[in-house]
């Protein structure tokens, strides 16, 4: 991380008077929102004015989605809530009030131009001295921001050594691993690219097992599947869950609840029966699920690599026919199933 963080404050030129955009553009998984956490961890001290608004994209998608980033990024500036009807009015509070700050704010996983135009229309937005952070898989997202390209970084993939580093402390929790594993974590290591999230997740898997022939039935799967299927390699963890509760709390979770908080989900996972806070506990251990405090309570997030891999396992139980899948996410398909069980539908009336 080190040399990462480093890469990133040589461009924010902090302590120029000038307001900067920087963009962190590159593949899912490669440690985006790592890097920009950490270099906002590190700085935001030295800035009276600062907010981290994570999983743009995500929290974009939901009701008045915009509209609630609005509010969370004036309310982390100003320390006071906003009363804000729609997103026309929320540009131009942000405009209004923020041009006279200097701010530190990092947009986490920015995919539209609507969530750009919403939450930082411009330079002319920001006070003197302000830095915004952007992260995107798309480098047009940072163009359409009017960020320089000399001024867009794009994390590298991990060499071998950290590679087998960063698997080490997931795995064994310390920096390298045992002499008897050496082999078998270098086989991780080679096949998981450099991409860090596979070398978490996997880490935190084998880290429940010391036999060797987990080890080498798991690592065998791994080889025999295409480097680039990422969302397969990261299945081999959801397959290996304890019980059909577990697994039941993650599906719901990629299709449904990211962005809710746990007191909501333990609650509605309680009513139908699923033991969820061992099982929560189990999931955050194997890296499927996460919580990060936010200014609404302790919210889920997951990473879009795993949510995308849960929402594979639904849509495999009936690609053709939504109406016979145990979940449904999308409005299109909803409206759908609805439509076809009309007559049944008004025979319960």
């Amino acid at each position: 991380m080190g040399s990462r963080i480093n890469d990133l404050l040589s461009l924010l030129n902090i302590g120029f008077d000038d307001a900067l955009f920087v963009g962190i553009c590159g593949f899912g998984g490669i440690g985006k929102t790592t890097i920009a956490k950490a270099v906002y961890n590190r700085i935001f001290p030295t800035f009276d004015r600062h907010s981290f608004l994570s999983d743009v994209r995500e929290q974009a998608t939901q009701c008045k989605g915009l509209v609630s980033l609005q509010k969370k990024l004036l309310k982390d500036i100003f320390k006071s809530d906003y009363d804000i009807e729609d997103l026309h009015r929320g540009k131009k509070l942000i405009e209004e009030r923020v041009c006279k700050e200097k701010v530190f704010l990092v947009l986490d996983d920015v995919d539209s131009k609507e969530q750009i135009g919403a939450l930082a229309g411009g330079l002319n937005w920001f006070g003197q001295g302000s830095r915004v952070i952007i992260t995107t898989r798309d480098e047009n997202i940072l163009n359409i921001a009017k960020v320089s390209t000399d001024k867009i970084y794009r994390p590298p993939f991990l060499d071998h050594e950290n590679s087998l580093q960063l698997f080490s402390w997931h795995a064994f929790q310390s920096k390298q691993p045992p002499e008897e594993y050496m082999q078998l974590s270098c086989v991780v290591a080679i096949h998981s690219e450099g991409l860090p999230l596979t070398l978490e997740v996997f880490g935190s898997y084998l880290s429940d097992h010391s036999d060797k022939e987990t080890w080498e039935s798991t690592l065998q799967t791994l080889k025999e599947i295409p480097p680039v299927e990422v969302q397969r390699r990261l299945k081999i963890s959801y397959d290996n869950l304890e019980n059909d509760n577990q697994k039941a709390i993650f599906l719901d979770a990629a299709c449904f609840f990211i962005g809710w908080t746990k007191e909501t989900l333990i609650s509605i996972w309680e009513a139908c029966g699923y033991h969820p806070k061992s099982a929560i506990c189990r999931l955050i251990k194997r890296s499927l699920l996460k919580f990060e405090n936010r200014w609404d309570g302790e919210c889920l997030m997951m990473h879009d690599h795993i949510r995308d891999m849960g929402r594979e396992i639904v849509l495999e139980e009936s690609r053709m026919e939504p109406g016979k899948r145990s979940r449904l996410w999308s409005d299109g398909e909803i409206m759908e199933v609805l439509e076809e069980h009309k007559p049944l539908l008004r025979r319960f009336k």
